[in-house]
This record gives structure tokens, C-alpha cells and sequence, in this order.
């Protein structure tokens, strides 16, 4: 079969750009190679840029409603609070960061794309290279079957094998903090509102869940080794010798656990193959800035793609900058900030030692008090470089997909 643009991989990203790409009209195939979604409800941050991306394909209120708006965070040291984060002038319509399990989120933007009469998707579908020609792409599945596209985006995650099989090289750095994080059944008087705890003996953190849920990370001890799965760690004994908060084993209703690694593709673009989000690249979950970051991939694609289909209305360029181009200058810019600023706060955050864990906390006090309106900024993702497609495109002629009578309508 042939279609104008195939997406490999339907986790949240590949789900997004669907929607984006349907909403234009564009003739979309995504395929995934599991049958069924993936259970895990890793990513459950969504900043105000992505709730931005999500309403203009109308989704936002969808989310807002099945989620929670956390509009603070609570910093704590070992015996006092520092500080409060809050999220009330980071955004005109959204100023708050939506908590909102990661299931859930491939669920709504599922429904949603498949609502498109565009848009195609398939389960069980497993592509083993794309092989490129003059005027398209050819996808060989495993049972050897050919899907052909003028454009294909890998959304593969982190372990890409498109990526692999077109031979673009990844470099990784693997960090040496490791985490244990467990949902729960929340039996807690925090509320709506995130809690962090920078202790000398690790970190803590805890945010709401809908339906009466919570999640909590835990920086694990140095002899811990992380092992996905592992039922055998305390993280309730943890959380209460530093957080002094009382979870039940019982109420776990998921757990994982993991460690933190960077890592980037040589190039997010291979001719008319394009890859987003895990797959071009990742960061610590610390701070929950990694899907975010794939979700403006997937806005800035839907433009360039449209764009070279002719679906959108014309617009200036960056020079003579073709859009291939500036979407792996403007990606690459944007999540080499998002993985810095992942990186410092994970590396601020897990200092251990009385010395300086003191330290930290005095200058992480004295920012809270001081600069609170910049951290809220920084922490909602309000202060990335080309954080969307909006700013990106700035000044340029571009087609909004929310009417046909905005189409050229000048970005302010």
C-alpha cells in the first residue's frame, strides 16, 4: 500500500504527530509492533508548551479533564521547607503542569487520531528497515510485507531499531544515580500539589495522580543495583526515613525501577526519513522534560511535513534553510536544553553528604525565595530554547490547524 506519511511507532509522539498530521489532512499510516499498548505509566508530566500543541488539535480540554493540575511544588531539606514553586504566571490558559499517567495519554491521542478518515493505524505491525528511492520510502515489515510513503518518522523509542538498521550512530552516557518509583493508592494529605525532598541521604519525590493516586521516586542507595520489575526494594522505608511520610507496601499499584541515561542520534533526518523523540533522543526522566521534548518534535514535523506535501500555506524559510534542515537544527537545539537542564537538576538534587547537602540546600532556599518566577518558568518548560513550533517558526507565514481562515496568519 502507499500513503503520504508512515509513523513507526505508536507510543505517545507517534500518537501525537498523527493527530497533527491528521487534523491537515495528510494521509497517515502508523504502525506499532505491539498488540496491545504498553501498560506502564512512565511519563505523567505534560507542560504548558505540549498542552499548547495538544489544543490546537482540540485535545486539551480532553486532558485537562482526565488529569490533575498541579499549580505548586513544595521543596523540602531533611527538617524544613524551602520553598514553593508556583506555576500561576508561567501560562495565560494553562498555568500549572498536568499530571496525567502516560496510558492514559496514549489513550486519548489513540481515540483521537483514529477519528481521522486519513489516518490508518495498526497494531502488530513490525518494520525492520526503510529503504529510501527518489520520490519515497519503502518499509519492509519482518513477515516481509512493503508499506511505501513519501515520508516516514521513526517514533521507535530509545532503542530505535530503525535508527540501527540505517546505520545512524547514538551516543550514550549512562548516569550513576538510580531510582525506584512505585505508584499508589494515595492515602496522603498532599493534595494536588508535587513535593520534593533533597535530603543528605537521597531524594524524594511525590506527585498526584488521578483517581486518588500518587506517584513517589526514590533515589536508591549507592549498593542498590536498579533492576526493572524488583519487588524487593523499600521504598516505603525509604520514604519515611527521609520524607517522614507513611506509604503501605499494599496500596503499590505499579512499580519500576531504573537508571538514568542521555543519549542522541549523529542526525534526526536520513533523506525523507525522519526520527522524533526517544528515538532521535532521551534524557533523565528527572524533571519530566523527555516526552515533552518528543511532543515538540512531533509539532515542528508536522509543520515541515505538511510543508513539503504542500498542505500548508507557504512561508519563509530561515534563508534558504531547507525545512529538513531546520527541523534537526531547531530539535537538536531544543533537547540539548531539555537534557542539560534534566541532567543539573537530577545532579543538584541527588548530592549526598551532610556537607553538601547543606550546601545545596541553602542555595536552593535562597533561589526559591528570590527567583521563584524563573524556576516556574524553567521547570514548566516556558524558558526552552525553540520549546515549539510557535516560537521556532517566529515571524514566518504558517498554517494554523485550527481553521482554514487562520492559514498565514502571522506567530506573535
Amino acid at each position: 500500500m502507499s500513503t503520504e506519511v508512515l509513523i513507526i511507532g505508536a507510543g505517545p509522539v507517534g500518537l501525537l504527530l498523527a493527530n497533527l498530521l491528521g487534523v491537515r489532512g495528510v494521509r497517515t499510516l502508523l504502525v506499532e509492533r505491539q498488540r496491545e499498548p504498553a501498560p506502564q505509566s512512565r511519563a505523567i508530566g505534560i507542560t504548558p508548551p505540549s498542552l499548547e500543541i495538544l489544543e490546537s488539535v482540540g485535545l486539551a480540554g480532553d486532558f485537562t479533564r482526565a488529569g490533575i493540575a498541579v499549580r505548586q511544588a513544595v521543596v523540602h531539606g531533611s527538617s524544613r521547607e524551602l520553598g514553593r514553586l508556583l506555576f500561576k504566571s508561567v501560562h495565560p490558559r494553562f498555568p500549572f503542569i498536568l499530571s496525567i499517567p502516560q496510558q492514559r495519554t496514549a489513550v486519548l491521542l489513540r481515540q483521537a487520531a483514529v477519528s481521522y478518515r486519513c489516518v490508518e493505524l495498526r497494531n502488530a505491525v513490525q518494520v525492520e528497515r526503510v529503504m529510501h528511492s527518489a520520490d519515497g520510502v519503502t518499509a519492509v515489515c519482518s513477515d516481509e510485507a512493503l508499506l511505501h510513503a513519501r515520508y516516514a518518522v521513526a517514533a521507535d523509542g530509545a532503542r530505535s531499531s530503525i535508527a540501527l538498521a540505517a546505520g545512524i550512530a547514538r551516543k550514550r552516557v549512562s548516569y550513576r544515580a538510580a531510582f525506584f518509583m512505585a505508584d499508589f493508592r494515595d492515602r496522603s494529605t498532599l493534595g494536588s500539589d508535587a513535593h520534593l525532598w533533597f535530603t543528605h541521604n537521597g531524594a524524594v519525590e511525590s506527585f498526584p495522580l488521578p483517581d486518588a493516586g500518587r506517584r513517589w521516586i526514590v533515589q536508591l542507595p549507592r549498593a542498590v543495583a536498579p533492576a526493572g520489575g524488583r519487588d524487593d526494594i523499600d521504598l516505603e522505608g525509604l520514604v519515611y526515613s527521609r520524607a517522614g511520610v507513611a506509604l503501605r507496601r499494599g496500596d503499590r499499584v505499579w512499580q519500576s525501577s531504573f537508571q538514568p541515561e542521555r543519549s542522541e542520534l549523529a542526525r534526526f533526518v536520513d533523506n525523507r526519513l525522519f526520527f522524533a523523540g526517544d528515538a532521535a533522543h532521551t534524557m533523565s526522566p528527572i524533571g519530566g522534560q523527555g516526552m515533552n521534548t518528543g511532543f515538540g518534535d512531533a509539532e515542528l514535523l508536522a509543520f515541515t511535513l505538511s510543508h513539503a506535501l504542500g498542505r500548508s500555506a507557504p512561508h519563509a524559510s530561515s534563508g534558504h534553510e531547507p525545512t529538513a534542515v531546520r527541523y534537526q537544527r531547531v530539535r537538536r537545539k531544543a533537547s540539548r536544553a531539555a537534557a542539560r537542564r534534566a541532567w543539573a537538576g537530577m545532579r543538584v538534587g541527588t548530592l549526598r553528604g551532610q556537607p553538601s547537602s547543606l550546601l545545596r540546600n541553602a542555595i536552593v532556599s535562597l533561589l526559591m525565595h528570590g527567583a521563584a518566577a524563573l524556576l516556574a518558568r524553567h521547570f514548566s518548560m516556558q524558558s526552552i530554547p525553540m520549546r515549539n513550533a510557535a516560537v521556532a517558526l517566529r515571524g514566518k507565514r504558517f498554517f494554523d490547524p485550527r481553521g482554514a481562515h487562520k492559514t498565514g496568519q502571522k506567530v506573535v
